[in-house]
């Protein structure tokens, strides 16, 4: 998946900040952990992920004057030293079932607050992800693939 990026400017934000403990939030979600996998995720611990209103919270998250580029919004919860649960709002997708980059900047966030190691399983609505934070920065994810399509084709 390459590198983790972490610095306040390559998520980015709007102004400097600390990425391990970024001060936005709703409701029950604040201190936050900012990640770039490719695209911006702004990653919450909480203490039981499926209690979270994230279709009420996620839109106005996603659009915080914080996230220039919009964010896309991660609920977790450890389970234990190498398993997370994960629900993400995606920045222009709303709630969905699985997010490969949210799985990714969870594990990467969960191992720098010290909650996990840095190899994790991720269990997500649509499945469950391997994650491993390498030495070097990059992140590699195995798990199973599938793709979906309900529209047409044009032509």
């Amino acid at each position: 998946m390459g590198p983790a990026r972490l610095d306040w400017r390559d998520i980015p934000l709007a102004r400097a900040a600390d990425t391990l403990h970024v001060a936005v939030g709703a409701g029950p979600l604040g201190d936050a952990v900012a990640v770039n996998m490719g695209n911006p995720h702004a990653v919450f611990f909480v203490d039981d992920a499926d209690a979270v209103p994230l279709e009420a919270l996620g839109p106005g998250l996603e659009i915080d004057p914080l996230f220039p580029e919009h964010a896309n919004i991660g609920v977790a919860q450890r389970l234990a030293d190498d398993r997370l649960r994960l629900r993400v709002w995606e920045r222009g997708a709303g709630l969905t079932q699985a997010c490969g980059t949210g799985a990714c900047a969870a594990a990467v966030a969960g191992a720098r607050r010290g909650l996990t190691g840095r190899s994790v399983t991720v269990v997500l609505d649509g499945g469950e992800l391997g994650i491993l934070w390498r030495e070097d920065g990059h992140v590699e994810m195995t798990g199973p693939t599938a793709a979906s399509f309900s529209g047409v084709l044009p032509g």
